[in-house]
């Protein structure tokens, strides 16, 4: 019965996922995080009323990290068409890779003696031909990169040297670059996606503005602009007094010469949410001119939720809206058209609309009651932005 449990699962993730018309579905891809044995999930998301209808479910064979690490990693992948599915374990320090031809069964986990993850921003990227994968290691202090093979196999092809405060990594959109936060700042790499190859440029940290006060602030999360000249993280500072932290902005122009002209913005503190560690942007931010959104952590002291901002790439420019406080704490957040799906940890995911205004309505909660979940990471397929 178990047997055929599993095959109708894999069956439904199957269908789902070979749907002709993408535009008609939306699905949220989950990693749990589980620290007694992982796994992804697949939801289907209704864009109507927000509910979360659970597809199937992937079983790494590995295991996730237990407690609480830095919230702003991403650490699940899919490929364009859905060919393959990649899930970090962030104990066992494996990545497992699950292939559409095979029905979604798991190819294998891939490991290497030399990377070793840890939580303080592990992520996985993929390039856009859905080629390469890239990961960071924080054990080690590594950044990797992988081929993937027609099955989703992975083959380990190049590791960065040793490097301190690995974390969130992205290719550009033009296929030209990598980012990844590394050495105190972010790392910028030039991309052959024919070969893979990569080609170190440079590392750019943010000293300027509220970063001042600090050696450098550390950048979280990434975003690039859709022309792949402009790249956003989040981040955080102490106030003039040194009293409180206020969220940031931080941005750099991407140029064959490395991360140029690096600025630091300071956000405006709305509802004490004031640690920011995830930027996301609208369908018409990507193309330059709209709306961004700002997960915020809590710290153990702070609120959590999201800070909306209106953001314009040519001059840059970020402007809060409004703002949301979001119980009982935000890790990824990642948005279809206006709706907002939010990895709440340690167990919940919880789905928004986004009003006019800016300002986000709860339509719904789903809580995932298992015990070792550590749920904070999550994006939604197809990226119809």
């Amino acid at each position: 019965m178990q047997k055929l449990t599993k095959i109708l699962k894999l069956a439904s993730l199957t269908v789902a996922l070979c749907r002709p018309s993408p535009a008609a579905s939306e699905y949220v891809l989950v990693n749990n995080n589980n620290s007694v044995a992982n796994y992804a999930t697949l939801y289907e998301l209704s864009t109507k009323t927000g509910r979360l209808s659970k597809v199937s479910e992937l079983r790494t064979g590995g295991q996730g990290f237990e407690g609480v690490g830095n919230l702003s990693a991403t650490q699940q992948a899919i490929s364009a068409d859905a060919s393959c599915i990649f899930a970090l374990d962030l104990h066992s320090s494996d990545i497992a890779a699950f292939s559409k031809a095979t029905g979604y069964k798991r190819v294998g986990s891939y490991f290497d003696q030399k990377l070793i993850s840890g939580a303080e921003g592990d992520s996985v990227a993929l390039s856009p031909s859905g080629r390469f994968l890239f990961a960071s290691y924080s054990y080690t202090g590594n950044v990797g990169e992988w081929a993937v093979g027609q099955d989703c196999a992975l083959t380990l092809l190049w590791t960065s040297g040793d490097e301190t405060g690995v974390g969130p990594l992205e290719a550009t959109p033009d296929s030209k670059y990598l980012l990844a936060r590394a050495g105190g700042g972010t790392q910028e790499y030039a991309l052959d996606e024919v070969t893979g190859g990569l080609t170190y440029i440079g590392t750019t940290a943010f000293r300027a503005g509220a970063c001042a006060r600090e050696s450098a602030c550390l950048p979280y999360g990434i975003q690039i602009t859709e022309d792949g000249k402009l790249a956003i993280f989040a981040g955080y500072a102490p106030d003039a007094r040194r009293e409180h932290m206020i969220p940031l902005a931080l941005t750099a122009r991407i140029t064959p010469q490395g991360l140029l002209s690096p600025a630091v913005r300071s956000l405006t503190v709305e509802n004490d949410l004031r640690l920011s560690i995830f930027p996301f942007l609208s369908s018409a931010a990507y193309g330059g001119s709209g709306t961004i959104y700002f997960g915020v952590t809590s710290g153990g002291q702070y609120n959590p939720g999201v800070l909306t901002a209106d953001f314009t790439e040519k001059p840059v420019k970020f402007t809060v809206t409004n703002s949301t406080v979001a119980n009982p704490q935000v890790g990824n957040i990642a948005v279809t058209g206006n709706l907002m799906v939010v990895a709440q940890y340690p167990n919940q995911i919880s789905v928004f609309r986004i009003k006019k205004n800016g300002s986000l309505k709860l339509l719904s909660t789903t809580t995932i009651d298992e015990k070792g979940e550590g749920l904070f990471s999550l994006s939604i397929f197809p990226n119809t932005r």
